[in-house]
C-alpha cells in the first residue's frame, strides 16, 4: 500500500469510527461503501481496506455475500460486554496500582481534569469521548499488551453505549445525570487516590463499583421508555423486542452474574 493510499485508508478509518461512535452509522445499519467513498471523496479500495480493520475489530460485521453492516445492539451483546468489562477492570486495576509510577499518575489526574471539565459543561459527547480517553490511558499503564488489546475493543462499545444513553439526553436534569457524573467522578478520584497508594485491592473494588455504576445508567436509559413493551429497534436498539419483565429479568441475571465474577 502507497503512502497516499495508507493515508487514505486512515482517514476513512477514523471518519467511519466516529460515526460508529456517534451512532451517525445506526446499529444493524447496511454500510454503502459506494455511497460512503463519495460522501469522504474517497476511492473504494482505501476505503474498503478500513471497512475491513473495524471488521477485524468487531465494530462492524463482513457479511458472506461481500458488504458490511454496522454491529447491532442487544441484551445479550451488552449482558457479555459488562461480563468482560467488570473482569479486565478487576485486572487492569490491580496491575495499575502495583506498576504504576509518579509521572502517570500526573497524567491520570490531567486526564481526569478533561472529564471534570466536560461535566462542568455538560457535555456528554465530550465526557464519553474523555472518559474513554482516561480509561483507556490506565490499560496502557497496566503494560499488559493482552488486556490493552482487549479493554480497547470493550472502550469502543462502551463509548458508543455511553453516547447513546447520554448524548441523547434532552433533559439533563429529569435524566439526573448530575447525581450520576458526580459518582462517577467521586469514582475516577477514589481510584486515582487508590493507584498513588499502590493499593491494588482498593483500586480493584473501586474499578468494579465504576463498571457496575455505568451499567447501571445503560439499563436505566434501556428500560426508561415507560411502555410494557420495550421496542429495541431503529434508535436504540436492532432486532430485539423485550417486554419490561423481561427486562428486569435481565437485569437481575446480570447482578448474579457478576456475583460470581
Amino acid at each position: 500500500m502507497g503512502r497516499r493510499q495508507r493515508t487514505q485508508m486512515e482517514r476513512a478509518y477514523a471518519e467511519i469510527k466516529a460515526r460508529y461512535m456517534t451512532l451517525r452509522l445506526t446499529p444493524g445499519e447496511w454500510i454503502d461503501d459506494m455511497q460512503l467513498s463519495q460522501e469522504l471523496g474517497l476511492s473504494r479500495t482505501p476505503l474498503r481496506e478500513a471497512l475491513f480493520l473495524l471488521a477485524s475489530e468487531g465494530l462492524i460485521r463482513a457479511q458472506p455475500g461481500g458488504g458490511f453492516t454496522v454491529r447491532p445492539l442487544d441484551i445479550a451483546g451488552i449482558s457479555s460486554l459488562f461480563e468482560a468489562h467488570i473482569v479486565t477492570a478487576k485486572a487492569i486495576a490491580r496491575l495499575v496500582a502495583i506498576r504504576v509510577l509518579p509521572e502517570e499518575i500526573a497524567e491520570l489526574r490531567e486526564t481526569d481534569a478533561l472529564v471534570n471539565d466536560a461535566i462542568r459543561r455538560r457535555s456528554a459527547p465530550d465526557i464519553a469521548e474523555a472518559n474513554a480517553a482516561l480509561h483507556n490511558l490506565e490499560a496502557r499503564i497496566a503494560r499488559n499488551e493482552y488486556l490493552s488489546v482487549l479493554a480497547a475493543r470493550i472502550y469502543d462499545e462502551g463509548q458508543r453505549l455511553g453516547y447513546l444513553a447520554f448524548g441523547g439526553a434532552e433533559d439533563w436534569n429529569a435524566n439526573r445525570l448530575d447525581d450520576h457524573f458526580t459518582r462517577v467522578s467521586h469514582d475516577h478520584s477514589a481510584l486515582i487516590d487508590a493507584y498513588q497508594d499502590h493499593d491494588p485491592e482498593t483500586a480493584e473494588t473501586v474499578a468494579v463499583s465504576h463498571v457496575r455504576l455505568f451499567r447501571e445508567r445503560i439499563l436505566t436509559y434501556i428500560a426508561s421508555s415507560g411502555a410494557d413493551e420495550v421496542d429495541l429497534g431503529g434508535d436504540v436498539m436492532t432486532s430485539v423486542h423485550i417486554t419490561t419483565k423481561e427486562l428486569q429479568r435481565a437485569i437481575a441475571d446480570e447482578t448474579r452474574r457478576e456475583a460470581s465474577v
